[in-house]
């Protein structure tokens, strides 16, 4: 087809070299001049001042360069003369049929078309670099859809009165779902958080029961278990509801989002449905975890997107970490899942405001005891279906797209923006225009994904890049081609049929780092015997064998391995003059760890990052040099010992130091004098015991002298008071009259008493008082 494409001028998609000879070529090509006669002085000057000197190189300048292939068409002149525009080669005196000229063009196949809500379902379109091409999207919502919808419940303590009213809710909420759904299924799933420390209570009291503060008997804590698959029983729904227990933790946040990529990512345990609309809705009252929030618990390896079910039970939930809001958003549009944020309390702000950063999602606040959530999935699922907005998946590098919807309403918006207050009766058109910037390394043929967000039909758009000339697309004419050009300029094709015949002599043996090990370390592709690494989100693959990244390894300061090494396979390889775990240590550090003899850390640990780390959990001290229980060479070598003072040994023992201690290393006898300086730990015994003895001696000595003095000094006041008793009555005597008198003491009446009714002090008073 030597015509036009959609919405862009004909002079762009013509191959003038794909229209054969004939009696029309004149025509043809007064009719091209005619058209890029128009074209300005800059194009002119981009294609002829370039100097390009090979086809490829040519038509990489723009879509308006076009190459002669007749090499002497202008007699003298240089090769770069043969790259211009085509009305200045036509000039020149190049014949029509051999100016290279790669169409633009986009293709609809109209058969074979599947799609009842998304059309076209393919898109067939052929780029070269700087050109552009577009075609229109179209987007019809059905009537009435089949729809899944699955709870997944936050079933801690505080939700305790919400998780009753879901009782009730199977039987009402399907007859109200009736007028929008010829098919309704529901399903059930339950989370709380990460099963250890600090996200619930590890006391061996409290891990099966963690919501004792409650007086409640509760499961013990998951991070995600599911529950039942979608079903179209509502008495079964409502019994799996009313088994349900409640369970609990110790922080706010809970394990939300790690339950939400579970519930979207396993379909098949699930159950949903690929015709269906499927409702994911999350009910809570508290905030979940973000990525990294898992590091508190030392979970650093992240999430890595798939299904982790096993038993219906999440097992991954204390090995890996949460994950992030860009992932999360990944996989629900990768799904075709709607969100519902059913949330209660004053979180219900934190939820709306993720809903720009997750694509499909809407968040309703429930009233207490979830009174309202009947309502509020119904007016969510309206809401759903009445917007329309689309997002582009595309893997071909260098190619970009430009999407903008048109909305029944007249209205012209963003493709991410959309439109709303769609109704089954409307048809929302997307106007996309492809734009490819430069060819990409692997050239070829690549596609990308048009998707409506929560639909499940998308538009496969299939990317042909021209960046080649037809010159090389035969043996011969890639030898010619080979001949106008050496084979590292860009010249792909011809490249690739030499890797071609090399690949199959020793296919993909240069893409392995050892023959036991995957090709591309399983992260990246081998074309013509170099790995092509694969884009991640994580962040950045390469090298020879794609075993390096930018986000697997550890960090140091905010930086990965410290800015000091390369991550490969998930360790830090340091570049020269660091070391250490995260390449975070100079080299030169060692040497504050030697000792004064020379030693690194005394024998007994390793040096990290100028600092010792003792080996031996029993030696202390900055060089680990002090260590009071390990065995030391003076004892395990003291019959050696002995020879370097052989004065008053006996015979014997001198002829087995001639024999058994003649290979003493130099640098112990240098030391060695050390085993007889050193302290005598039974001297030293001896000598902790008897100051022991003396001080508690002297304790006791200390005692009796206090004893003594309290009972010398009681005895003193008891002696006192007898003086003082003694000269009161002398005091007496001398005041009596010294006249005699006689008195007759009468015999006193008998006197009954009964001294058990007596009190302690009248018993003393009677028995202890003075005579008379």
């Amino acid at each position: 087809m030597c015509g036009s494409a959609l919405g862009l001028p004909p002079a762009a998609f013509v191959r003038l070299r794909s229209c054969r000879p004939g009696p029309a070529a004149f025509l043809r090509a007064a009719w091209v001049l005619s058209l890029v006669l128009g074209l300005g002085r800059s194009e002119n000057s981009r294609c002829a001042s370039s100097h390009a000197v090979s086809c490829s190189e040519c038509l990489a300048l723009g879509p308006d360069c076009g190459w002669c292939v007749h090499e002497d068409f202008i007699s003298g002149g240089p090769r770069s003369e043969r790259c211009d525009i085509v009305s200045n080669l036509i000039s020149k005196g190049c014949p029509v049929d051999s100016i290279e000229y790669p169409s633009v063009h986009v293709t609809i196949p109209s058969e074979n078309e599947v799609n009842t809500q998304v059309t076209p379902g393919e898109v067939s379109i052929q780029l070269r670099p700087g050109a552009a091409a577009n075609f229109m999207l179209k987007i019809h919502p059905l009537k009435k859809y089949p729809v899944d919808l699955y709870y997944l419940v936050d079933v801690s303590a505080s939700m305790h009165n919400n998780i009753e009213k879901l009782n009730s809710v199977g039987n009402d909420l399907s007859r109200k779902m009736a007028f929008f759904s010829r098919d309704f299924r529901l399903g059930f799933g339950s989370y709380v958080d990460k099963t250890v420390s600090p996200y619930i209570s590890i006391h061996p009291e409290r891990i099966h029961n963690q919501c004792s503060d409650y007086n409640l008997d509760c499961m013990p804590p998951h991070g995600y278990i599911h529950v039942l698959s979608l079903t179209e029983n509502i008495t079964e729904f409502e019994r799996a509801v009313h088994r349900q227990k409640i369970s609990g933790n110790i922080d706010t946040p809970e394990g939300g989002f790690d339950a939400m990529l579970q519930a979207a990512v396993c379909e098949s345990h699930i159950g949903w449905r690929k015709e269906a609309k499927r409702l994911l809705l999350v009910m809570t009252d508290q905030t979940s975890h973000l990525a990294l929030d898992s590091k508190l618990a030392g979970i650093v390896v992240p999430n890595d997107g798939n299904c982790h079910l096993r038993n219906n039970v999440y097992v991954k939930s204390t090995t890996m970490e949460h994950p992030s809001l860009g992932q999360l958003s990944e996989k629900l549009i990768d799904n075709n899942i709607n969100v519902i944020f059913a949330v209660q309390g004053k979180q219900f702000h934190w939820y709306k405001d993720l809903l720009p950063l997750l694509p499909g999602t809407i968040a309703g606040e429930i009233e207490s005891k979830a009174a309202n959530l009947n309502n509020l999935v119904v007016e969510a699922y309206q809401k759903l279906i009445s917007e329309v907005k689309v997002q582009v998946e595309s893997k071909v590098p260098g190619v970009y797209f430009n999407v903008t919807a048109i909305c029944p309403d007249g209205a012209r918006k963003l493709g991410m923006e959309g439109c709303s207050n769609v109704t089954s009766s409307d048809e929302v058109l997307f106007n996309v225009t492809v734009t490819m910037e430069k060819c990409s390394v692997t050239g070829g043929k690549n596609y990308a994904i048009i998707k409506p967000i929560g639909f499940n039909e998308t538009s496969k758009i299939h990317i042909h890049q021209n960046c080649g000339c037809e010159c090389e697309a035969s043996r011969g004419g890639a030898a010619k081609c080979a001949e106008e050009a050496p084979l590292d300029s860009t010249c792909p094709q011809c490249q690739e049929s030499q890797c071609h015949q090399e690949e199959a002599q020793s296919p993909s043996q240069g893409c392995k780092a050892h023959e036991d090990q995957p090709v591309c370390s399983g992260r990246g592709v081998c074309v013509c015997g170099k790995c092509l690494c694969h884009k991640m989100k994580l962040g950045k693959v390469y090298g020879k064998y794609c075993e390096k990244d930018d986000f697997s390894c550890p960090y140091h300061h905010g930086s990965l391995c410290a800015g000091h090494g390369e991550c490969e396979a998930g360790r830090c390889q340091c570049f020269s003059g660091w070391e250490g775990d995260r390449c975070q240590c100079p080299s030169a550090a060692a040497q504050h760890c030697v000792n004064s003899k020379g030693q690194v850390c005394s024998g007994r640990g390793t040096c990290v990052c100028g600092r010792c780390e003792c080996s031996d959990p029993r030696s202390i001290g900055r060089f680990c040099e002090h260590c009071p229980t390990c065995p030391t060479a003076c004892s395990e070598n003291w019959n050696c010992v002995q020879c370097l003072h052989p004065h008053n040994l006996s015979q014997a023992i001198l002829d087995q130091c001639r024999t058994s201690c003649a290979s003493m290393e130099q640098p112990y006898v240098e030391q060695a004098s050390e085993c007889f300086s050193s302290p005598s730990y039974l001297r030293i015994f001896f000598i902790i015991f008897i100051v022991t003895f003396l001080i508690g001696l002297l304790k006791i000595l200390i005692i009796r002298q206090v004893i003594l003095q309290w009972n010398s000094s009681k005895i003193k006041s008891s002696s006192d008071y007898r003086v003082s008793a003694s000269k009161k009555d002398k005091l007496i005597l001398q005041s009596v009259c010294t006249r005699a008198v006689t008195y007759r003491r009468e015999k006193p009446e008998e006197i009954k008493l009964d001294i058990s009714k007596l009190n302690a002090h009248e018993t003393f008073s009677l028995f202890f008082s003075p005579a008379g």
